[in-house]
């Protein structure tokens, strides 16, 4: 048998079972974070509890996003934390709360790059600033100076 052969075999293989019906069996995304579930997700883009020592370290991320790269990083840091902690659940809660820490996240930032426009006027996203103006910054409260 040839390696044509082989794989041809092995993908009429995967159609006849999707074909035969899997249904009863969890959907499995094959584009998605391995161990997602879709399974009565619902609407997942709402507020769960997580674990506040999470919250405390996305937020730190989001901190040295800001005094490390003025606001701007590849996100690899801040994925993998999510991913890791969203793994350790159950894969029903797993969407939600990944959504949940990524709003948190998301907050924070726009909290940070709030903080720094009211102390650096013409500030934008990746251009340098005095980062010792985040000495005065409080994680997750809203500050009017």
């Amino acid at each position: 048998m040839t390696i044509t052969q082989i794989l041809q075999n092995e993908q009429q293989q995967r159609i006849g079972e999707i074909s035969q019906g899997t249904r009863g069996k969890p959907h499995v995304n094959p584009y998605g974070t391995p161990g997602m579930s879709l399974n009565d997700a619902g609407d997942y883009r709402k507020i769960v509890p997580v674990d506040e020592g999470m919250v405390q370290q996305v937020r730190q991320i989001a901190f040295d996003h800001m005094k490390n790269g003025c606001g701007i990083s590849d996100g690899e840091d801040i994925s993998a934390v999510i991913r890791n902690y969203t793994m350790s659940l159950s894969p029903e809660k797993r969407l939600s709360a990944s959504w949940t820490l990524n709003e948190i996240f998301q907050n924070e930032a726009a909290r940070l790059g709030d903080f720094v426009h009211q102390q650096v006027p013409g500030w934008d996203w990746g251009k340098p600033f005095d980062t010792s103006i985040l000495d005065g910054y409080r994680q997750g409260v809203d500050m009017q100076i």
